[in-house]
């Protein structure tokens, strides 16, 4: 009797120190970002991102809208921001942001007010 309550005592430590090393939320290891605007604003748009170097780009761009970057080793966080002009109140857009194919942080959405316009970040998507 005492040898199955040893080797019950055994396996149960065992099952509880696995479950302690596993990680609840493991981080993505994919440097690959996803960036997807959709909406049905009719203004101009532009999408102000991390470049793969880590550098700037604020390109004008026309919806439905996506770019996908592979960020080098020495990028160490990643953001995205959009801003619409010259659109109608009420129109809007969203942003998706996918790391490794899975979509990571909230769904932004951005309205336009009643000058027809909005600014918008995503939260830093860190390495």
């Amino acid at each position: 009797m005492k040898k199955l309550a040893l080797a019950f005592i055994a396996v149960l430590t065992v099952l509880v120190s696995c479950k302690k090393d596993e990680k609840k939320n493991p981080e993505p290891s994919s440097r690959t970002l996803r960036y997807e605007i959709t909406g049905n604003f009719t203004g101009s748009l532009v999408a102000s991102y991390t470049t793969a170097s880590g550098g700037t780009s604020n390109d004008q761009v026309t919806l439905p809208w996506n770019k996908e970057i592979n960020y080098a080793q020495s990028v160490t966080a990643a953001i995205l921001a959009v801003s619409g002009s010259g659109g109608t109140a009420g129109q809007k857009v969203t942003v998706v942001i996918k790391r490794g194919g899975v979509q990571v942080g909230e769904t932004i959405e951005a309205t336009a007010g009643s000058a027809g316009s909005f600014t918008k970040a995503a939260a830093p998507i860190v390495f």
